[in-house]
């Protein structure tokens, strides 16, 4: 019998956790009962009450597991802290607030058992306020424009892959980076189920602007040189601009004789000119602290302990 492994972060989801386990074994577990399925919940550092409603889940189903991490440390972390303990022959990864509907596991495992590696449910229209679709759909179209081309177009974050590729993922230990983005760099072509995404009915979304704004850096320091070529075409460019501006002022002095106006022209160059220079620094900067961050070789994640039932 085949065994598939359910990874789903847990960060402040205590209102979250019940109804995601019921809605699983009414829409996954009774359809496919020729699966043999494994919960794994990773509780990322949450200080409500997400432990104690896991532990009260794993009460009566002997086929969750616990991954209590030390403390908080990102998404992205959280799902490959799971993925390294997740025993099945295929893993699946979603997230706790059932905005994304479980039931689609059922279709994905059809593929995954007609040969498929890797598949993705791929979001087609979210149910979410304008403003938050208008810059998640912006962030997709960058991604697609300069990091990977095939990218979904409104992304996903519910996906199901086999074991082999897990393994991957798992072994990269990159600290800055999405586990999404990974999963597609990896040239595994992906089966794409697309779905509507629901808007989140219990609890509030952890899922701060910060956190948004530090995934949009990484994608694109940690996937793409985009930037630092950027950098180098526009220092190029300025040179040169320099370069001939300084021609036409010498020229103008030995052959009319003008003199340069000096002191708004001069601060006009001097300001414009160290904006540039400061943000060339901060994106030269944002590729030096992850390099530093990947040589102190520090661990992705710690756990603090695995709660299980081994009977």
């Amino acid at each position: 019998m085949s065994k598939v492994s359910i990874v789903i972060p847990c960060y402040f989801n205590e209102l979250n956790i019940a109804e995601t386990y019921k809605v699983l074994v009414r829409d996954v577990f009774e359809k496919r009962k020729d699966i043999e399925f494994e919960i794994v919940f990773v509780d990322d550092g949450s200080r409500d009450k997400t432990l104690d409603e896991l532990k009260k889940v794993q009460s009566y189903d002997n086929h969750v597991k616990i991954v209590k991490l030390s403390r908080n440390f990102g998404e992205f972390r959280a799902i490959v802290a799971g993925m390294s303990q997740a025993t099945g022959d295929a893993i699946a990864v979603m997230s706790a607030d059932l905005q994304d509907p479980p039931y689609l596991i059922t279709e994905m495992i059809q593929y995954w058992q007609q040969g498929e590696k890797v598949v993705i449910a791929a979001r087609n229209k979210r149910d979410e306020p304008w403003i938050k679709n208008f810059f998640a759909n912006t962030y997709y179209r960058i991604v697609r424009k300069l990091v990977i081309a095939d990218y979904p177009k409104q992304g996903f974050d519910f996906f199901l892959m086999d074991k082999s590729v897990a393994e991957i993922l798992v072994n990269m230990q990159e600290k800055n980076s999405s586990i999404y983005v990974q999963l597609i760099w990896t040239g595994f072509n992906p089966k794409v189920i697309e779905y509507t995404r629901q808007a989140r009915e219990k609890g509030k979304s952890m899922w701060s602007y910060k956190k948004r704004i530090d995934l949009f850096i990484d994608t694109f320091i940690v996937f793409s040189h985009t930037p630092i070529r950027w950098i180098s075409g526009l220092g190029f460019l300025m040179s040169i601009s320099g370069f001939i501006s300084a021609l036409l002022l010498v020229y103008d002095k030995l052959v009319h004789g003008s003199d340069v106006a000096g002191w708004t022209s001069l601060m006009v160059v001097v300001l414009v000119l160290a904006g540039v220079q400061m943000i060339m620094l901060g994106i030269i900067g944002e590729y030096m602290w992850r390099n530093l961050d990947e040589s102190r070789k520090r661990p992705l994640y710690i756990i603090d302990e695995i709660i299980e039932d081994k009977k």
